[in-house]
């Protein structure tokens, strides 16, 4: 079972313009231990397993990450923060880009062999991205494209580390 929660903001920006702010969260209980879960999922050369539109990561210098991947029509190469704390189970990130962009995730033990993996993102695309990411989504709005990707994130991470298959795949990249 995906627990969600959905937060929307209007704010103006300096110049009078309305800009949304979107915080997007989502839960999945995984039959893994929380070591071995969160292990996978801090490993850079993981990334590509579970997140549905990433195709390549590599690690850089520091808390760096270069993702590669692919959203719909649109190919995308990006520089970004990949901040992993393993004493609290909790991976944060962040994009360079010019979208406001950044979440984290995190694992939690629920007995020897169950755990609880959450997922947060903060993202505030400009107005033609969000406008995009709508038309390719199943529900045909920004919410559900977001929606979409986390719940195929979690869904992916759960398949996989229950071994019972891969990485699941948004509708805009089938």
């Amino acid at each position: 079972m995906i627990a969600v929660t959905l937060e929307w903001n209007e704010l103006m920006s300096s110049n009078g313009n309305s800009v949304s702010t979107t915080e997007f969260e989502q839960s999945i209980t995984v039959a893994a231990p929380a070591d071995n879960l969160f292990d996978f999922l801090s490993n850079v050369s993981n990334v590509p397993q579970y997140l549905p539109t990433v195709k390549s990561a590599q690690p850089q210098q520091g808390e760096r990450i270069r993702t590669q991947g692919q959203s719909g029509d649109r190919s995308y190469d990006s520089d970004g923060h990949f901040r992993v704390d393993k004493q609290a189970q909790r991976i944060e990130w962040g994009s360079d880009g010019e979208n406001d962009y950044g979440g984290w995730l995190q694992v939690q033990g629920d007995g020897e062999s169950r755990s609880q993996v959450t997922v947060h993102i903060h993202f505030a695309p400009k107005p033609e991205m969000a406008q995009r990411m709508a038309e390719r989504s199943p529900g045909h709005s920004f919410e559900s494209a977001m929606d979409e990707g986390i719940s195929k994130t979690l869904e992916s991470i759960k398949r996989i580390c229950e071994g019972k298959g891969g990485k699941e795949e948004i509708e805009a990249n089938q």
